[in-house]
């Protein structure tokens, strides 16, 4: 079930995006603010999706997007070569949890504020990207918290053809086991070593 009608997000729609809801996955303003809930990567795999698609290119955030949420998940893969400059980082609820049921998160370069080169460095600290496969995969798995706003990626959404066709995610790195999975951190603003569990 979808959630919020299109025709929430048509008011924004004059803008001119480089890439899709550039201007919400670039923003630091809400980079000081604390913390909503501490949420686990099933949990977000719950959440109701948003009704956005690629037609929403310019749609400002609403409800669960403006909400800086922590994650703690496995690291499964780090691109860091993505054509939007993004760190694309995807992560799983647990160290043996197949891949295909994981999130993203992702940093943006550093050319848009202190704080993702802040989060990059965090990142590098705790992760070996030198020794990354050329996919980007972890040969061993690294649980990571990371703090950022939550995002969906609307763009994903796809709708299949015929009538009552329904949602799918398609596109989405390794992270399409359903529209769900189109939640993402983006921006990440923090990335830490979580406590012991």
């Amino acid at each position: 079930m979808l959630t919020a009608s299109p025709s929430a997000f048509a008011a924004g729609q004059t803008c001119a995006e480089p890439h899709y809801r550039w201007s919400e996955k670039t923003d630091t303003s809400l980079a000081g603010k604390a913390v909503t809930a501490s949420v686990a990567v099933t949990d977000i795999l719950t959440w109701a999706p948003l009704a956005l698609t690629g037609k929403d290119m310019c749609a400002a955030r609403l409800g669960r997007e403006q909400n800086v949420y922590a994650v703690t998940g496995w690291v499964r893969r780090v691109k860091l070569h993505e054509d939007d400059g993004d760190w694309h980082i995807e992560l799983t609820g647990e160290r043996s949890t197949a891949v295909d049921s994981c999130i993203v998160v992702e940093i943006p370069a550093p050319g848009f504020g202190g704080t993702y080169q802040k989060a990059r460095s965090e990142l590098a600290a705790l992760v070996d990207t030198a020794l990354l496969t050329p996919q980007g995969n972890l040969r061993t798995p690294v649980r990571l918290r990371f703090a950022g706003l939550a995002f969906f990626d609307g763009i994903h959404q796809q709708r299949s053809r015929g009538p009552g066709g329904s949602t799918h995610a398609e596109g989405h790195g390794r992270c399409n086991s359903s529209v769900r999975a189109l939640w993402e951190l983006h921006p990440v603003y923090g990335v830490t070593a979580p406590e012991s569990p």
